[in-house]
């Protein structure tokens, strides 16, 4: 598995990715407001990713995780 590393020297702040992306669908949370992460999307993707995330929908597939969310203790 590969996982994205993003450095970020001003506030010496790493971010490790999940080598597949996390799409959990927004039905399962309260909320108001979601925040995407966008590494290297084309425009066409990421326009796919916003009226995917939009319609409530999640995407599912052998590239895609929920992040274990659903796994029981």
């Amino acid at each position: 598995m590969k996982f994205e590393v993003l450095p970020d020297s001003i506030q010496t702040v790493t971010t490790l990715f999940n080598s597949k992306i996390t799409s959990i669908s927004p039905e399962d949370f309260k909320i108001d407001f979601s925040r995407i992460d966008i590494l290297n999307e084309s425009i066409e993707e990421i326009n796919n990713i916003i009226c995917t995330v939009k319609s409530g929908k999640r995407f599912e597939g052998k590239d895609f995780t929920n992040g274990n969310l659903n796994r029981e203790l």
